[in-house]
């Protein structure tokens, strides 16, 4: 990949770039930093010398983080989104399986219905096993916690006695 340099003057100095981008892409970074060092400007009371800068790359950190931010909870959404979409697609294959067998009279729509309803006890079933491994990771934790404060306890009840002992 080709190197490119542009030259650029942000706050009354010149920079020099160089680097792999493009010169428009290179352009309108430097556009952006000369913006915000000129909000900055705007915005406070005779800041001089790198001062300025600094409170730019604050501001446009601050902007960074908040997209990344926005990004994993877009990310989460899309997931819950997909996950809900399978569900969907499942549900409507098995829709589309008891519709054909009613038609084709290999069950009966009461049979089709304790399908469903056996079909919608498995999912719900499915998800408390879940919720129940869970739940016994956070029991498991929780306890290995009490025996870790307990010996803390211990150890400083001794350390206590140790201290009460040499008086």
């Amino acid at each position: 990949m080709s190197v490119n340099k542009i030259t650029f003057v942000i706050n009354s100095r010149s920079y020099t770039v160089v680097a792999e981008e493009t010169p428009e892409y290179l352009e309108r970074l430097c556009a952006h930093v000369n913006e915000k060092v000129e909000n900055v400007l705007r915005g406070g009371q005779n800041i001089m010398g790198e001062r300025p800068l600094v409170l730019a790359a604050l501001n446009i950190c601050d902007e960074y983080y908040k997209q990344l931010e926005e990004n994993d909870t877009l990310k989460g959404k899309t997931a819950e989104l997909k996950e809900k979409n399978s569900r969907l697609e499942r549900e409507a294959e098995n829709a589309q399986d008891e519709l054909d067998m009613v038609k084709s009279g290999q069950v009966s729509i009461d049979e089709a219905a304790m399908r469903a309803e056996v079909s919608d006890a498995n999912e719900k079933l499915n998800g408390a096993n879940n919720k129940i491994k869970f739940l016994e990771g956070q029991v498991k934790s929780l306890k290995e916690k009490i025996v870790k404060l307990e010996e803390r306890d211990k150890k400083r009840e001794q350390d206590f006695l140790d201290l009460i002992d040499k008086q």
